[in-house]
């Protein structure tokens, strides 16, 4: 019997799928308003994240194999290839980087670029988008790292290797026994960490491609890692898509439940260095005091703020030439609707004008109707302080108590981190890490941050004077206030109400609504990625596909998303499963648009 044209049709089609998420073509960039430099530079930035060993990252195996982990493995879990060896002399994947801190250690850390670039493909072309959702499976890698490193130190002749590249061929037995030992340790911590880090232990629910619960890990990694109360650790179960970075700067208020004050530069970094602190930035938290007002970390303050000054000029990315034309027409009419139904949530900024202030839309959660695991895990989650308990900080506050919401004790631990004096934790913290020190020349006295540097840090986030630095300081002490006292109010609320139905002035259960530019290429949507395409997303709940699959590359012009079918390392997205529901998003002024009205919309949101 003969091959039928359908067989022949999926073959083609899978193998594309392969090629696209191997990154076969030559990349493309549309036009961002970057240059190269300023590209490699953000791929290549360290912000003080520190995962793992930096020798120990490059020497480390598959753990079924002997094949490279970041050459291999890396690449499969979707994170994309950087070969510009310019800032980046071992070629590694976009947004990984080398931290060294101030005992002269190496790291392996991550950036935001890692998270916030994504590549897209159609007709044989490769596009790849600066500030767009990655697709790659952050739990992937986090579990691949731990069987990699169990595979090391159980397997003799991989560990003999691991020796070999971390150590070289001088390596003698004693410094191998060392870094046994240090293995050892690290790897039971790092086990420990997967535990605690599990979203759904002995359940369904997975993170999978184009995910994460960041708020859930990074709560985690303040509350319970750095302060030592594991009791303070809960199931990051409340996944979301990654946002795009484009215009982020110049929201009044980001994150996906509008919890981060966004006004000013100050406020900026302290989301920023919020970020670092959940991908493994090292904090050295000790209770604050009027003589100590502050919290060491590593986050890299400074870069940070640089950083931020490129994704101001960052520019949405425009539909290509090369994809099939946007049709006049129906974008005509498109934008009638949307000027009807949907600008008053979502403002339009122009492309090119990605700078300019928007006051993002904060819309209930009871109101928009979508899955409210990550609104209500962000503002009820409770933690205790430990040794934190009577912290002054800033100074003239209540001192914190000995429980308090999750989030405020991370706004408090964020904000010690921005103003402290030093640009790492204490030598102390450093010497609880692996490793043995390479120079003990730094010393934790010299690691106080010089006039000069605070100048340039003042200078890059474009502070005039002091007086101008009070009050953006001001205006974020303020926030903490407010903040602190809408948490504690909704808790009490929430145990009398149903969720869906508390009402309160400046309510903090609700999600953000911000403006569409570049929508086109950020799928899959809705905050936890429930719905793969636009045109699904313009339609009733019951019209919407209840399991597909999340990780391709493969791009779906027609309907504005990504091909759903599997295909090689590609994860399954049931939304049957708690934190995964597609419901909401589906009333737009009590009217359901007819099939007609839904592909106008397309087009016009393809033109934003």
């Amino acid at each position: 019997m003969g091959i039928s044209w359908w067989a022949i049709y999926l073959f083609t089609f899978s193998w594309a799928v392969t090629l696209s998420n191997v990154g076969f073509a030559q990349v493309q960039f549309l036009q961002q308003n970057w240059d190269d430099a300023t590209r490699q530079l953000f791929y290549t930035t360290s912000q003080g994240s520190r995962l793992i060993p930096y020798e120990w990252f490059l020497a480390l195996e598959v753990s079924d194999g002997t094949k490279s982990f970041v050459r291999t493995r890396v690449p499969d879990l979707g994170y994309l290839s950087n070969d510009d060896t310019l800032n980046n002399p071992d070629r590694l994947p976009v947004g990984f980087v080398a931290d060294t801190d101030y005992l002269d250690r190496t790291w392996l850390g991550m950036n935001c670029a890692a998270c916030h670039t994504n590549r897209i493909r159609y007709s044989g072309k490769t596009y790849q988008i600066d500030g767009g959702p990655t697709q790659a499976d952050m739990w992937g890698l986090l579990v691949g790292i731990r069987d990699s490193l169990n595979a090391t130190a159980t397997d003799e002749a991989k560990f003999a290797r691991f020796v070999n590249n971390v150590l070289g061929t001088a390596g003698t037995a004693g410094s191998a026994t060392n870094l046994r030992n240090d293995l050892n340790t690290f790897r039971a911590n790092w086990d420990q960490f997967i535990v605690h880090s599990n979203p759904d232990p002995g359940g369904r629910l997975s993170w999978g491609r184009s995910r994460l619960d960041a708020f859930g890990m990074i709560f985690n990694r303040v509350s319970s890692i750095d302060l030592g109360l594991p009791e303070n650790s809960s199931p990051p179960n409340a996944p979301v898509s990654y946002p795009f970075l484009w215009g982020t700067s110049a929201e009044d208020y980001v994150q996906w439940n509008a919890s981060a004050p966004n006004r000013n530069d100050f406020e900026r970094l302290g989301r920023n260095v919020g970020e670092v602190l959940g991908v493994f930035g090292a904090a050295d938290l000790q209770k604050a005091s009027p003589l100590r007002p502050y919290y060491r970390t590593s986050a890299r303050r400074l870069k940070q703020v640089r950083m931020e000054n490129w994704l101001k000029r960052l520019w949405s990315p425009k539909w290509p030439d090369e994809f099939p034309p946007i049709d006049a027409g129906k974008r005509d009419a498109g934008k009638l609707l949307y000027d009807k139904h949907c600008v008053s949530c979502h403002q339009v900024v122009p492309h090119g004008q990605q700078a300019t202030p928007v006051t993002v839309g904060q819309i209930p959660v009871g109101d928009v109707g979508t899955d409210s695991r990550m609104a209500l895990n962000a503002i009820q989650r409770q933690a205790r302080t430990g040794r934190l308990a009577g912290s002054r900080l800033p100074p003239g506050f209540e001192p914190l108590p000995d429980t308090m919401p999750t989030g405020a004790l991370l706004v408090n631990v964020v904000q010690g981190a921005v103003i402290s004096p030093f640009h790492d934790v204490n030598s102390s913290v450093l010497g609880l890490l692996p490793l043995q020190p390479r120079s003990l020349r730094l010393s934790s006295d010299s690691l106080e941050l010089t006039q000069q540097e605070i100048q340039e840090f003042l200078d890059a986030a474009k502070i005039d004077s002091q007086a101008d630095l009070v009050s953006q300081v001001q205006q974020y002490r303020d926030f903490i206030q407010a903040y602190t006292v809408r948490l504690n109010s909704f808790n009490e609320l929430s145990r009398q109400l149903d969720a869906k139905t508390v009402k309160m002035d400046k309510n903090p259960f609700v999600y953000k609504a911000r403006p569409l530019d570049g929508i086109w290429a950020t799928a899959p949507y809705l905050h936890n990625g429930s719905v793969p395409n636009l045109y699904e997303l313009l339609s009733t709940v019951g019209k919407r596909t209840k399991v597909f699959h999340v990780g391709s590359w493969e791009f779906d012009p027609t309907n504005v998303g990504f091909s759903i079918v599997p295909g090689p390392g590609t994860t399954e997205f049931d939304t049957s499963i708690e934190s995964n529901t597609n419901t909401g998003h589906d009333q737009y002024g009590n009217a359901e648009f007819t099939e007609d009205q839904r592909r106008q919309l397309v087009e016009y949101l393809k033109s934003l």
